[in-house]
């Protein structure tokens, strides 16, 4: 499809280079097979091909599709939310990369603050 489309497109703005956007975004957010692993369970993909082959599969391509009007135009607006929101990205990066450390963090002070309650009652019915 991306093939004829690019036989049938048109002149910039409005190229009509839908499925190779597509196919060049996708593209941009697989780097491993884990990537794909992610975007197959989102369905943004379907396949038969390992995850590994439709990795191969798709840097292969990319390379050699024209980006389209609409490329540029999601990408623009990538751009526009990570600037905007730059606190939250950051604050949502760490929450994911540290979200094991967090929850044994949290695990450990309720556990501690449970044994400092009992020993509090403890001593305060001690004549």
């Amino acid at each position: 499809m991306a093939a004829y489309e690019m036989c049938v497109s048109s002149k910039w703005p409005s190229d009509g280079l839908a499925i190779s956007s597509y196919i060049s975004l996708l593209t941009m957010l697989m780097d491993k097979e884990e990537d794909v692993h992610k975007l197959r369970a989102k369905h943004l993909v379907r396949s038969l091909l390992s995850n590994h082959e439709l990795l191969v599969f798709f840097k292969s391509l990319a390379c050699h599709l024209r980006l389209g009007y609409r490329y540029f135009v999601i990408t623009e607006k990538i751009d526009k939310f990570k600037r905007e929101r730059p606190v939250r990205i950051a604050l949502h990066r760490f929450v994911y990369n540290n979200f094991k450390t967090i929850v044994v963090m949290l695990s450990i002070t309720g556990v501690l603050a449970g044994i400092f309650r009992t020993l509090m009652s403890l001593k305060q019915h001690q004549p």
